[in-house]
């Protein structure tokens, strides 16, 4: 055998390779696109909606309790994109979260933003616990 057929040998051993012809070797398993949460993070349009689902069950549960803040981070981790893009739109989700209760105050805005020792603990719960859940990104 010669320095020239080495070359060529290996490049035919891949190439059957990649495209199955050993036999049945090639893997055809799952792949991460074929779960629902991939197919939901890759498709913009399935994304929005979930982002949209999420934002309104972590509301609805944040009217209930303080840790709708948490799974509502969480369910916007979930669906997005990346960790970076998941902790952004958390923040995002309790910038909305503190609108909303600024509203539910009606007139007792000013008296409750006078609460300073309060009014930081408010605002720094709302922006922390939802980002703390998107963190689940990481996770899965």
């Amino acid at each position: 055998m010669t320095r020239d057929e080495a070359p060529v040998d290996a490049a035919v051993d891949t190439e059957s390779l990649e495209s199955g012809e050993d036999g049945g070797a090639a893997t055809t398993g799952n792949s991460a696109a074929d779960t629902p949460l991939e197919r939901v993070r890759a498709d913009p349009r399935l994304r929005r909606g979930a982002l949209v689902l999420a934002v309104v069950v972590g509301i609805a549960l944040t009217w209930l309790h303080w840790i709708g803040l948490l799974v509502g981070g969480a369910l916007i981790g979930l669906v997005s994109k990346s960790l970076p893009r998941a902790v952004g739109a958390a923040a995002g989700f309790g910038l909305l979260v503190l609108v909303v209760f600024a509203f539910t105050l009606g007139g007792s805005l000013w008296p409750v933003l006078e609460m300073t020792p309060v009014s930081y603990l408010v605002v720094a719960a709302a922006l922390g616990i939802p980002m703390l859940g998107s963190l689940l990104r990481g996770v899965l």
